[in-house]
């Protein structure tokens, strides 16, 4: 078990660890390669919701933005064997009644 990234999210409660591979530990095994930008927020009816950031535009060579640059958000829905099942530019953001929304 890598307690690099431990944490409890889901309803039901599932404890994960992420960085190259998301890792479910408990209540059930479940691992799959995630990108380095993306990153799992919560899980619900079997679906597990990532988001990830995407930058356009960065000169690598150069280590600067181009006149083209830009960085947004992504919302990756994604099933237990790491399928894609939906994706959206957006942020996902939690009320105070634990209700999500995308924006």
């Amino acid at each position: 078990m890598s307690l690099y990234n431990l944490c409890i999210i889901g309803n039901p409660v599932h404890i994960i660890s992420q960085e190259d591979t998301f890792v479910c530990y408990y209540p059930e095994k479940i691992s799959f390669p995630i990108t380095g930008h993306e990153s799992a927020l919560f899980i619900e009816d079997e679906k597990i919701y990532f988001e990830s950031w995407v930058e356009e535009g960065w000169n690598d060579k150069n280590d600067c933005a181009t006149d083209n640059y830009d960085l947004y958000y992504k919302v990756i829905v994604k099933d237990f064997s790491g399928n894609t099942l939906s994706e959206e530019v957006g942020d996902l953001y939690q009320a105070a009644d634990g209700t999500w929304w995308i924006a």
